[in-house]
């Protein structure tokens, strides 16, 4: 299922998909942006998440972190690390 969301007014697009063992994997993509994203961050992609609304959830909260870093850098400012 592919889904169009918006966060700070940048197109992100979700592209969820339901793997063998019958969890959720979503990956996401942002027009104009070379970025990959894996679906699972840092997780193992044989273990999913229990619902797509989980995995979707998830893929855009990546999104939404990858472009708040990418509107500070434009703006001369790198994120701080905690």
């Amino acid at each position: 299922m592919t889904e169009t969301c918006y966060s700070k007014g940048q197109k992100v697009i979700l592209v969820t998909s339901q793997i063998k063992n019958g969890k959720w994997l979503c990956k996401f993509t942002i027009p104009g942006s070379s970025h990959l994203d894996g679906g699972l961050h840092g997780q193992d992609p044989s273990k999913g998440y229990n619902t797509e609304w989980e995995a979707r959830t998830n893929a855009f909260q990546r999104a939404k972190v990858l472009l708040d870093g990418s509107q500070e850098a434009s703006q001369g400012r790198l994120p701080e690390k905690t």
